[in-house]
């Protein structure tokens, strides 16, 4: 197998389709979809696989808007994901529009070139990164049960081999009280909205008193009906996250213990859902250098991660847990511009943010070739796997 050639080929099948990509990025774009209402999305990337005689699996793990594909037969086995959610009020402020697509992009191309490969590629359509944890169904579901690696790359504002992903997990508190004319009763009552803002208290004390790479922030969702009228409800939303798994169940506890303190001290009922959880991203450190190899053979350069950066949270972090895996960051912007804003929803429709898609599928690509064809990489990817997971 002449590595180098089947590269060169993959890239030629990349740069053929790049404009009939593009325009798929840019219609995803225009058309932003919350987690697990991407019908837009996901149909227009299998259409564009059907179009090319690819046999897609739809409704993956039960999901209506996942799907898999696979080129190629046996062992080993590479999983690419494809993200394609949006956020809510701000469409595409993480870029998957262009994510989904490079995923996509890189399996047509291994797909052309499969006669010379011993191994399979999967597709995995993966929806509701940003709410959901669509890849936790997909795991559980069996979609990488037999993957030897699994890869993507995200959106970014520069290009970061192993960004910190945090693990996370969303918590929904509700405090039940009783409702009173604030004027004439205000005895009678018991304010839940007082309870919500005693453990919000709490919470923010919390900080001083747990490690500085936690996080925990929310919004109140509400907080009563009328000024004159005790609250009888109030609600929030939060995130709490940890870089350790384990410490990210001590801090659910004490988060926790916020508002039940809260909601014993005025009277209050307290009921909460904790969501799936995120776990931390493990960067497989020879995949990933794997990676970095392809991208400089492209003309980028990936760098480490910065001292006390950090890139919030996904649920590529658990699928890292059970497969050796990589979630680099590739830049769309040409200078710092914040995820999750704005700005960086309008960078996911630039010529940049589609030239990035382009090169993005040619390094995913050339890395699943390695996987395939290389042996000792693959020993040593499993290697690392098998450490990190102590």
């Amino acid at each position: 197998m002449d590595l180098a050639a089947l590269k060169a080929r993959v890239r030629e099948r990349v740069d053929a389709r790049g404009a009939s990509f593009d325009r798929i990025a840019l219609a995803i774009h225009e058309r932003p979809e919350l987690a697990f209402e991407e019908r837009f999305a996901c149909a227009e990337l299998v259409r564009a696989l059907e179009a090319e005689g690819v046999r897609v699996r739809r409704d993956a793990g039960g999901l209506a808007t996942a799907f898999t594909a696979e080129a190629g037969k046996g062992k080993p086995v590479v999983a690419l994901l494809a993200e394609y959610d949006a956020l809510p009020g701000l469409g595409h402020a993480c870029g998957h529009n262009v994510m989904g697509t490079a995923s996509t992009l890189a399996f047509l191309a291994l797909r052309d070139v499969g006669g010379d490969l011993a191994g399979t590629v999967r597709l995995v359509g993966t929806p509701a990164e940003e709410h959901g944890n669509g890849k936790v169904h997909l795991i559980r579901a069996g979609a990488f049960a037999d993957a030897d690696a699994a890869m993507m790359y995200h959106a970014g504002d520069r290009d970061e081999l192993d960004p910190l992903m945090l693990a996370m997990v969303g918590l929904e508190v509700e405090l039940l009280g009783k409702a009173a004319h604030a004027a004439a009763e205000p005895h009678e009552g018991r304010n839940a909205l007082d309870a919500l803002l005693l453990g919000w208290t709490a919470l923010s004390a919390l900080r001083l008193v747990v490690r500085s790479d936690a996080r925990f922030h929310g919004i109140i969702t509400d907080g009563g009906k009328a000024a004159n009228i005790i609250p009888d409800r109030a609600a929030a939303r939060l995130m709490v996250r940890s870089p350790d798994n384990a410490y990210l169940r001590e801090l659910q506890r004490r988060v926790l213990a916020c508002f039940e303190g809260a909601a014993t001290q005025t009277g209050c009922e307290l009921r909460h859902t904790w969501s799936e959880t995120c776990e931390l991203v493990r960067t497989n450190r020879p995949l990933a250098e794997a990676f970095a190899a392809n991208t400089r053979a492209l003309g980028r350069e990936m760098r480490p991660r910065r001292p006390g950066d950090t890139h919030g949270s996904t649920d590529m972090g658990n699928v890292t847990s059970v497969v050796p895996g990589i979630h680099p960051f590739l830049s769309i912007t040409d200078g710092p511009v914040p995820g999750h804003s704005v700005a960086f929803a309008a960078a996911a429709a630039t010529p940049r943010a589609l030239e990035t898609m382009r090169l993005g599928a040619k390094a995913l690509a050339m890395t699943a070739l390695d996987v395939i064809a290389d042996g000792v990489l693959r020993r040593r990817v499993r290697e690392a796997f098998d450490v990190a997971r102590g």
